[in-house]
């Protein structure tokens, strides 16, 4: 499994990034903000699977891209704002594993919609797969608010832990970049607090929904003019076992990240 918060970054920009990534044929890849031109979802679906075709790909697109406050973003986003860009969450599913036939489920009811925002377009792509061996799984893709929205972040929360809570025994996987760490370096000590609160809300949530945390051993977000970085992309997973090594006893686990040679601030 690898997750990865590739931007923002257009879709030229990051194929490089992305064919890499298919180089190593896990089993489900999950990308977050990636650029592509409005209306051209068809078609940048169309691009990946011929280009990947051991993978069946998912995408679900929206307009807004957050950008927090970071400058080199900014920047971005008007750029590409001025080409009619829409941001992107794509998941990619390897035939080997998978039945080319996931579905897309929605994770949130038309009330909540107008609190949502901007997550219900292009920051949550919800699958119900079947594997090869016609097991049922969840693989949720997730591109999480930022820190300081925190009420929108809560939200969003409560209502995956909603979906969670539904069905207990379901063989789940989550990941993405939550916006949340389980380790920091280099932050403002003004920043401490809100940083704190946001961390422990998330790690609450993995906690108490009996989930099993995956985070990488390099941290995942580098700022290189701040001097800061954190672990923000996880992967979690409920009721899975690894049956050809053992089963998944522990509340952590850690592995390698991929992009840890060609991070940038995101």
């Amino acid at each position: 499994m690898i997750s990865w918060n590739l931007g923002p970054l257009h879709l030229s920009a990051a194929l490089p990034y992305i064919a890499q990534t298919m180089q190593k044929e896990a089993a489900v890849v999950l990308l977050q903000k990636v650029l592509t031109r409005k209306a051209t979802t068809v078609k940048f679906r169309r691009e990946l699977r011929q280009m990947f075709p051991m993978y069946e790909c998912y995408i679900a697109a929206g307009s807004h891209v957050d950008v927090g406050n970071d400058e080199n973003d900014k920047t971005l986003v008007e750029e590409y704002a001025s080409n009619k860009a829409q941001i992107t969450v794509v998941t990619f599913l390897h035939k080997r594993v998978f039945q080319t036939n996931a579905l897309a489920r929605t994770w949130y009811k038309p009330r909540d919609m107008s609190a949502l925002e901007h997550m219900v377009q292009g920051c949550v792509l919800w699958l119900e797969a079947k594997t090869c061996d016609n097991v049922s799984i969840s693989i949720v893709n997730v591109h999480q608010a930022t820190a300081k929205q925190h009420d929108l972040r809560r939200q969003v929360t409560l209502l995956l832990r909603a979906m969670i809570d539904a069905a207990l025994m379901q063989r789940r996987i989550m990941g993405g970049d939550f916006n949340a760490a389980l380790s920091r370096y280099g932050y403002a000590k003004s920043t401490s607090a809100l940083y704190d609160k946001v961390d422990k809300f998330f790690q609450d949530f993995v906690h108490s929904t009996h989930g099993t945390m995956i985070e990488s051993e390099a941290h995942t977000r580098r700022d290189l003019l701040r001097g800061s970085s954190a672990s923000l992309n996880h992967i979690i997973t409920w009721n899975l076992t690894c049956t050809n090594t053992c089963t998944m006893q522990s509340s952590t686990s850690k592995v390698d990240w991929v992009g840890a040679e060609c991070n940038y601030p995101a």
